[in-house]
């Protein structure tokens, strides 16, 4: 039965967690330890991702988080909101994520040049898919497709939804303004939920643990390195990304900062992908693309997924010195 196969289709779909290229610009995507884990008073982060464009229908991902550090008042408290809409394929299988959650950030050292945060996200995912986008066999009438034919599929339970449960934590270490390390791990899908769509019968969603590591040093006056890796791994999908971003910093002072980046990264087995960002003050913008690697080349012709991300970031600035020359007095 055709049903049978899409149901083995969407459990298989369901049982792989989104993934960003730009995890260095998605925090709240890379786990709870990351929350409230930034320089500033609040943080708003948006994504847009579109892939398989020349394959398929194109699956679209948005997501939009928000964050505070030190929230309410209370010096290491973190909090954050973290939303995403994903749609993949004919069937528009649909997921939808809301989580909040909370975290603890531990400062020490001489100068509290070291931070510690640790986490924990609560939220739901609901699931579903349109079966009006979907042919059958039963459809072609010997000579055409014709939609007016009915499928003989009986799509019972089309949606589901389930709780989940994240934990994480982050170590950063800011040796100065230029030279900083961060590295954070990260366990989705603690309960590991049952999911079950049509007819077919429940699947355990797969815990996904996350790690990374980011560096970021100078290598000239005005040039910044920043190599880093992310290492995922849920069930028996596995995925390595690593890559280095270069920093040309235009201006740096007083509060006001600009920068331009490229990067180039690889996610081994599947795709290469360029980025190009700017620092405009407290914003940073990010565009990167993939170029497809894998056994689906035939198909994708190396195009694979554009990706757009925004980061805003609210603080107190500091009050900007004054520089004046006095007018001699005039008689």
């Amino acid at each position: 039965m055709l049903a049978f196969g899409l149901a083995l289709t969407g459990a298989s779909l369901s049982a792989q967690d989104i993934h960003f290229s730009q995890f260095f610009n998605t925090p709240l995507a890379s786990g709870p330890g990351l929350i409230g884990a930034f320089d500033g008073d609040y943080r708003f982060n948006g994504i847009f991702r579109q892939q398989w464009r020349a394959v398929t229908i194109p699956y679209r991902t948005f997501a939009f988080g928000g964050d505070a550090a030190d929230a309410a008042g209370v010096k290491g408290l973190g909090l954050g909101a973290w939303l995403f809409d994903d749609k993949a394929g004919d069937s528009r299988l649909d997921q939808t994520h809301l989580s909040l959650g909370a975290s603890w950030t531990r400062r020490f050292g001489p100068g509290d040049e070291h931070a510690f945060t640790g986490g924990v996200q609560f939220g739901s995912t609901a699931l579903s898919l349109d079966p009006s986008g979907l042919t059958f066999d039963n459809q072609y009438n010997g000579y055409y497709y014709d939609p007016d034919l009915g499928s003989g599929e009986q799509f019972a339970r089309s949606s589901s939804a389930h709780l989940d449960v994240h934990a994480g934590f982050t170590y950063r270490y800011l040796m100065d303004e230029r030279t900083r390390l961060q590295f954070g791990f990260g366990i989705f899908n603690l309960t590991t939920p049952e999911i079950r769509f049509l007819n077919g019968p429940s699947t355990s969603l797969d815990r996904r643990a996350s790690g990374h590591v980011i560096l970021n040093f100078p290598v000239a006056e005005r040039l910044d390195l920043s190599p880093m890796l992310q290492f995922m791994t849920q069930g028996e999908f596995q995925e390595f990304d690593i890559g280095s971003n270069l920093r040309y910093i235009m201006l740096d002072r007083y509060g006001i900062r600009r920068a331009v980046l490229v990067g180039a990264h690889y996610r081994a087995a599947d795709a290469g992908y360029l980025y190009a960002g700017l620092e405009h003050d407290d914003w940073t913008f990010g565009v990167s693309y993939d170029i497809n690697t894998s056994d689906l080349v035939p198909a994708s012709r190396n195009r694979g997924a554009i990706e757009l991300t925004a980061i805003r970031i609210l603080r107190k600035r500091p009050a900007i010195p004054v520089h004046f020359k006095a007018c001699p007095a005039q008689i």
